[in-house]
């Protein structure tokens, strides 16, 4: 890892403390229910600021585990270019295409590359493993053909937000030594071990003061894995797995006042022991979701900022890189 861990104690910036002032006065999400939280939660994200303009978007589709998925195809220049494939966040439960058109719109507008936003299934009505399958069907369709969507199937990337970047991760595992070839995985706060809900950040930040909480966390985790025999299964804890080894560069964005954030730490520890060339950015004064905030805060361009430096030096020709 070759960035500091240290928490310098920054607080919450106000633009996320508003936020989360405004949620708290609402019941908790297992009061609310599945459906009233996707609207709120849709119509809280599609209601904040624009994401950068980008030359290119198309709807479009790609194989599912079982049928197409919906997709949406960035494209910000109309060469051959390096190509993400993103999971968007939510919980497994809650999140689309549009609610995660900015954080798609970022990221590709700052690494340059074509990138494929996946709308996997959803818990309740399609719990795990259906998503994980998803998500396999889909990277290998795309690396099948990378063609339709201007990408280099040789410059394949993977890339999430919270649950959406514990599917990259898992995805990643389940495809080592496979054809499919992944040249590095972006996440942004992933969701690596559901087996517990309980860490010095869950103990810290687990009351909902700096907006996920331990009670959050637990509803989605049995909305996506209702058999607590299915969290210590790797696919839905990537963190278990028995061998972390073989994953390619591997950059992990962890925000200071999350309730994942130590899972994520010892993730990341954990990823380097195996020997996997893993980059760890914790971000102060920021709560996890931070980069797709309604209201993005300096530390979102300034995150894009450092992901960009990574991605381009990843996504280099091999012989550059020496």
């Amino acid at each position: 890892m070759n960035e500091a861990t240290r928490s310098k104690g920054l607080p919450l910036h106000p633009l996320l403390r508003a936020e989360i002032e405004a949620r708290r006065s609402r019941p908790p999400y297992r009061v609310l229910g599945v459906t009233e939280v996707r609207r709120l939660f849709r119509e809280g994200q599609t209601a904040g600021t624009p994401g950068p303009a980008i030359a290119s978007v198309a709807e479009t589709f790609v194989a599912g585990a079982a049928g197409r998925l919906r997709a949406r195809l960035y494209r910000p220049q109309t060469d051959v270019a390096p190509l993400i494939v993103y999971f968007h966040g939510g919980g497994f439960t809650i999140g689309d295409l549009d609610t995660h058109d900015r954080n798609a719109r970022d990221l590709a507008h700052a690494t340059g590359a074509a990138l494929l936003s996946v709308d996997y299934r959803l818990a309740p009505e399609h719990p795990f493993p259906a998503a994980f399958d998803d998500t396999v069907a889909a990277i290998r369709a795309v690396a099948a053909d990378a063609a339709p969507f201007g990408g280099d199937a040789a410059r394949l990337f993977l890339a999430g937000d919270s649950a959406g970047a514990t599917l990259a991760l898992a995805a990643a595992l389940a495809l080592r030594g496979s054809d499919t070839r992944i040249a590095g995985i972006v996440t942004y706060y992933p969701g690596v071990d559901f087996s517990h809900v309980a860490s010095p950040s869950y103990e810290a930040f687990g009351d909902g003061s700096f907006g996920l909480s331990r009670d959050d966390t637990d509803w989605f985790r049995t909305l996506y894995a209702p058999d607590p025999a299915d969290r210590l299964d790797w696919r839905c804890s990537p963190a278990l797995a028995a061998d972390h080894s073989g994953l390619p560069p591997t950059l992990i964005v962890v925000a200071a006042y999350d309730v994942l954030r130590d899972d994520d730490l010892a993730f990341a520890a954990r990823l380097k022991k195996a020997g996997v060339e893993v980059t760890l950015r914790l971000v102060e004064g920021v709560n996890h979701g931070f980069m797709g905030a309604p209201n993005p805060p300096p530390a979102v361009a300034e995150t894009l900022a450092f992901v960009r430096d990574w991605f381009v030096k990843v996504a280099s020709p091999a012989d550059s890189r020496r």
